[in-house]
């Protein structure tokens, strides 16, 4: 799989390469999207059950509301909404979930009345109390206009309530590897033949167990793993980061 993420210069977005193909092919479809770095992450083939073990507990519910804001009381929105999170939060608490632990967050989603979508914008119910219906409307216009480049005059329709319960976020600090001296040759495994390009090349085969941070892989390369491929294209630079992450930008 390949992932659009925001790129390491915020300007831009890269592309992640994760599952056991993903790395093979993200050089590749960052070349046709001009997207840099491609980024093999850290044990990318198994990255998605990584994320599903280290995930916050997260339960939520949802309730149709659909009302004209002209039409909504500030109060009403928040009993509903306390309402649905003791109800989440009951959840949580009945998996085993201490209550101190339990965090909760309200959704509301906006759109101008006649939209076929609608905009989904996270409040508190101090952020509620405070502001009223007026500051959920100018957070809406203000998103709108962010995502769409434009607002309307017609009215605003509050479409669903959602209230969200999350446990406690896992505090795993990623392991920084040794630093190495730029060259790879540590890793080196063996001279390669690869068909690229429409033609044979030269190019050489790393562990990536053995990469160190800051090793710079020229390409053509591959880089192979007990769970994915790397592959580095002509014209191409990889560099490892602190963390093992492989960036891969153009040389």
């Amino acid at each position: 799989m390949i992932s659009v993420q925001q790129g390491y210069d915020p300007r831009h977005f890269s592309l992640m390469g994760f599952g056991g193909a993903g790395p093979l092919h993200v050089n590749a479809v960052a070349r046709l999207m001009s997207s840099w770095p491609a980024v093999s992450p850290v044990s990318p083939g198994v990255l998605c059950a990584l994320g599903d073990a280290t995930t916050r507990m997260r339960t939520e519910t949802a309730r149709s509301f659909s009302r004209l804001a002209t039409q909504t009381d500030a109060a009403e929105l928040i009993a509903i909404l306390r309402d649905m999170a003791n109800q989440t939060r009951a959840e949580l608490r009945a998996d085993g979930l201490p209550e101190a632990s339990i965090e909760s967050e309200f959704e509301v989603d906006v759109r101008y009345a006649g939209q076929a979508f609608e905009v989904p914008l996270t409040i508190t119910a101090e952020v509620l109390e405070r502001d009223g219906i007026a500051g959920i409307l100018k957070r809406f216009d203000e998103e709108h206009l962010r995502l769409f480049t434009f607002n309307m005059d017609t009215p605003h329709e509050i479409v669903n309530l959602r209230a969200v319960a999350l446990g406690q976020s896992l505090d795993l600090p990623a392991v920084e590897l040794p630093r190495g001296n730029g060259d790879p040759i540590e890793a080196k495994m063996r001279d390669h033949t690869l068909w690229m390009d429409g033609k044979e090349q030269a190019a050489v085969i790393y562990d990536r167990a053995k990469l160190r941070q800051g090793d710079i892989i020229p390409g053509p390369a591959i880089v192979i793993e007990m769970d994915s491929t790397t592959l580095i294209e002509t014209g191409c630079v990889a560099e490892v980061d602190r963390v093992g992450n492989i960036l891969i930008n153009l040389a």
